[in-house]
């Protein structure tokens, strides 16, 4: 049984919290079943110098979850999809991690029935795929990742420093120079191929 990751682990710097939720387990409980995959690439949004961060020009009543307490989730959608975020840092800190791609390890027919039948590698390679085939959208926004609110994050093995690669984050208009994506080098599910800077 792996550890839920507490309070504490999020209630830090968004980019230290992107490269040790490297190898960490994000699992997901609905009545459908359960779903859960090996975290291998995130994203930090700094609350301030960023203006690629949704925080960077304040709190509305789209981004107010990501200005809330460390450890809960931050959803938003984008193309009538959705992404999933960690807060971190203090409470009226506009931080999050974005978790961009997981390596599947359980639930794999009902990520592919919510996925329409989609092949293991295209499964959860990217922030809207993962939140599709893990069923997450806006009503776990805010809420604590838990179990008890059926989305939390397990510890899993940390990635070794050799392994990780961090490169500019991917689809954003401005910042693109800020190295805040983090890669697990050996996975297959990646959003996209990197350069290491």
């Amino acid at each position: 049984m792996r550890k839920v990751l507490p309070v504490s682990f999020f209630d830090r710097a968004p980019e230290l919290v992107a490269r040790d939720l490297l190898g960490a387990v994000l699992i997901r409980r609905t009545a459908a079943g359960r779903t859960a995959g090996r975290i291998v690439e995130t994203e930090a949004y700094l609350a301030e110098n960023d203006s690629a961060s949704h925080a960077f020009r304040g709190m509305t009543r789209r981004n107010a979850s990501m200005f809330g307490r460390p450890g809960r989730a931050y959803v938003y959608a984008i193309h009538s999809r959705y992404c999933v975020n960690a807060v971190t840092q203090s409470p009226g800190v506009g931080s999050a991690v974005l978790i961009r791609a997981v390596d599947p390890l359980q639930g794999l027919p009902l990520m592919q029935e919510r996925r329409k039948g989609c092949s293991v590698a295209n499964l959860t390679c990217g922030p809207a795929r993962l939140c599709e085939a893990f069923a997450i959208d806006r009503d776990s926004d805010s809420l604590l990742l838990s179990p008890a609110n059926g989305l939390w994050i397990e510890a899993g093995e940390l990635v070794a420093d050799e392994h990780v690669a961090v490169t500019p984050r991917i689809g954003v208009t401005s910042a693109q120079d800020l190295l805040l994506r983090f890669i697990d080098m050996t996975s297959v599910n990646l959003s996209r191929p990197f350069r290491v800077r």
